[in-house]
């Protein structure tokens, strides 16, 4: 109980008190994907996809005899395309562009089965992602600080301007989302040094919107 001018005071709720949090992580990637391109020019389009075949058996036995297991690695459709030269637009041959991907839990291995590759035929469209196998688990990581965040600020509102709130806030609303606020980091890789293999960062931010409510004093 309280006295003011004695008489009995109960403090009541007077509005609330909004504020953003936001939680920020870096992380050293531990899941690698690689992106590989196979492509042929030929005049004949037949043979350009015979070749761009042949490359790729041989491409996916070297990964395999590797020891990266057949289900990490993953073909797309076969791109075809027509290469014209001159102003007349002749058309001189055929490209053809098989894809492939590679998923690698051991990124200590990266750089020999990127020279692996490039061994047996990968020419084009060749990069490298760096992703995290968890992240759910480093989100979470994030949303927490987030909310640490929002309470902090929200003291320091409430102290600056001389009032009281509930820490327990009675709206919490999520403001980011596991889908879209990891930002997963590439590395263009085909004439790149081998520098730029090594490792990755992973960026993950969580923000929250905490409302809280405000007692009059």
């Amino acid at each position: 109980m309280q006295l003011r001018n004695n008489k009995m005071y109960i403090p009541t709720d007077k509005g609330s008190l909004s504020v953003d949090g936001v939680g920020y992580l870096e992380v050293e990637s531990d899941l690698i994907r690689l992106n590989l391109g196979i492509t042929s020019n030929n005049e004949s389009a037949k043979e350009a996809k015979d070749k761009n075949l042949q490359i790729l058996e041989n491409l996916i036995t070297s990964l395999i005899d590797y020891g990266i297991p057949k289900e990490d690695i993953n073909t797309k459709d076969i791109l075809v395309s027509k290469n014209y030269i001159g102003c007349d637009n002749q058309q001189a041959s055929f490209i053809v562009t098989n894809l492939v991907t590679v998923m690698i839990n051991d990124i200590s291995k990266l750089k020999d089965i990127y020279s692996l590759a490039i061994e047996n035929g990968a020419n084009d469209n060749i990069s490298v992602d760096f992703l995290l196998s968890n992240p759910g688990y480093y989100y979470s990581k994030a949303l927490k600080k987030a909310s640490k965040d929002a309470l902090n600020k929200a003291t320091l509102l409430a102290s600056s301007f001389n009032i009281r709130f509930n820490p327990s806030p009675f709206k919490i609303i999520e403001k980011s989302s596991s889908l879209y606020s990891i930002a997963y980091s590439t590395s263009k890789s085909y004439a790149s040094s081998q520098q730029d293999l090594s490792s990755g960062i992973v960026k993950i931010t969580a923000e929250i919107e905490a409302i809280f409510t405000t007692i009059l004093c």
